[in-house]
């Protein structure tokens, strides 16, 4: 895998080009907090990064770890610090701000937040841009608990109609 798959992973896991959304409608109040953001700080995430290769269309998994800390100049604004042992040239950080109103992670909106019924925060994004050098929107699924979370991005390229699986990170602590 080179070292630009797996930038572009890390890079698109949280924060995609802006854009119109289309797909399924988005609860207009939906909406992500401080604190939701904060379940993600602390002690380092360790997992894999599975994804599917973009030359091969094969699904490959590497070891992938997470530090998630707030920034200092922005409070709104938090630095995702992605670390893969096995490819260490390939490490890349992102900051990722909310907006003010919580709608919106980066560029991208939040169409659902909600508190699953073992204690795990799922929230949901949407956004558009470039996949593979196609237009594209993205859907973002956000999977915070105590123990384990995920990030899975899935793509839906203009002219289709069905969304499937890019990335998906996923870590414990």
């Amino acid at each position: 895998m080179t070292r630009r798959i797996i930038a572009t992973a890390a890079v698109l896991a949280l924060a995609a080009c802006a854009g119109t959304m289309r797909g399924a409608s988005a609860d207009p109040t939906a909406a992500v907090s401080e604190a939701d953001l904060r379940r993600l700080s602390g002690a380092q995430w360790k997992g894999t990064l599975s994804y599917r290769d973009y030359q091969t269309d094969r699904r490959t998994t590497i070891l992938s770890n997470l530090t998630v800390t707030r920034s200092a100049g922005d409070p709104r604004a938090w630095i995702f610090a992605y670390e893969y042992p096995e490819e260490p040239r390939a490490n890349s950080r992102d900051t990722v701000a909310v907006s003010a109103d919580g709608r919106s992670i980066g560029d991208e909106t939040v169409i659902e937040r909600r508190m699953l019924p073992d204690g795990t925060l799922r929230v949901v994004t949407r956004g558009t841009g470039k996949d593979n050098d196609r237009d594209a929107t993205f859907r973002h699924t956000y999977l915070i608990g105590g123990s384990r979370a995920s990030i899975r991005k899935e793509v839906m390229y203009e002219g289709t109609a069905e969304y499937f699986e890019r990335n998906e990170y996923a870590w414990t602590r």
